[in-house]
């Protein structure tokens, strides 16, 4: 059916609000790339702005020269944290979601009370910070990282409704045919929740880049600090210099602090923001699809 005047009007007005809405988002980013590119002395006297007009690298040299056995340290331990975290991630979430959606399995009303219990009751961060430390001691250790957040409850039910979707009979059949459970879900269950696992698992993914809160409670060894919580620290020394200019130790310190600052976030978002495009569509996919048959 040919669109009328109206329906383009509408179409172009969407597209406008659309556009204006990335703008929103897309212009911060701009800003913090050309800062990092830019003179520390142009940052100080002009203040932000996206073009540099004195292009600098200071900030990157001083980061790779000063900082750089650290900063690849970081981007390791986040790496490993990120790859296995997000595998462990997986493996417990699929399998407590299949154990979930199970028909005819006597345990999985149980299950799905446990799950929904701590939706509604939270012992509070003292208990869940002295079970990790004392009884499963966690301190200064890489499983610190991504054990406490092995399983996240929302992703479980996301993925139990895809689980749902699929037939009984079908599982039956392969039963009959002399199939296991486990077989039953990687043949059977997980190509049909395929779209949902890869959402599930890039959500996981980002939140495990992006932590440094569970390194901030249990890490004290420096040379096990993640990226983001060792950027953290050196972003607190950073605004610590800026804010005492005066003082004898800050002047003794030459240090491109706005434009450090910058550099520093440019380069723990950048390999994100690089991987986040080849999987938005399964982004999009899993949540619509998952809203949809929940």
């Amino acid at each position: 059916m040919k669109a009328n005047l109206s329906d383009k009007i509408s179409v172009a007005f969407m597209y406008m609000i659309i556009v204006l809405f990335a703008a929103f988002f897309i212009y911060p980013l701009l800003i913090v790339l050309g800062v990092s590119f830019t003179d520390e002395k142009q940052v100080v006297a002009e203040g932000y702005a996206i073009l540099p007009k004195h292009f600098s690298l200071d900030a990157y040299k001083y980061i790779f020269t000063s900082l750089g056995d650290k900063v690849m340290s970081g981007y390791l331990v986040t790496i490993f944290v990120t790859v296995v975290g997000t595998a462990a991630c997986m493996v417990v979430t699929t399998t407590y979601a299949y154990a979930a959606s199970v028909r005819g399995f006597k345990h999985r009303n149980v299950l799905n009370v446990l799950a929904y219990i701590p939706l509604v009751f939270n012992a509070g961060i003292l208990p869940w910070y002295i079970l990790l430390t004392k009884y499963y001691h966690l301190t200064n250790s890489l499983f610190a990282l991504f054990v406490p957040a092995l399983m996240n409850l929302f992703y479980v039910f996301l993925l139990r409704n895809f689980f749902s979707t699929v037939p009984p009979e079908i599982a039956e059949a392969a039963k009959i045919d002399g199939a296991g459970h486990i077989s039953i879900l990687f043949h059977i269950y997980i190509p049909v929740a395929r779209v949902g696992m890869v959402t599930i698992a890039l959500f996981y993914a980002l939140s495990f880049w992006n932590d440094f809160y569970l390194a901030m409670m249990f890490m004290t060894n420096q040379q096990l600090y993640p990226l983001q919580f060792y950027l953290y620290t050196v972003l607190s020394n950073i605004d610590f210099l800026s804010n005492n200019q005066g003082t004898a130790m800050a002047s003794a310190i030459k240090v491109p602090l706005q434009t450090t600052k910058m550099a520093l976030t440019c380069i723990t978002v950048g390999p994100i923001i690089l991987v986040y495009p080849f999987l938005q569509r399964f982004f999009v996919k899993g949540v619509v699809i998952g809203a949809v048959k929940g």
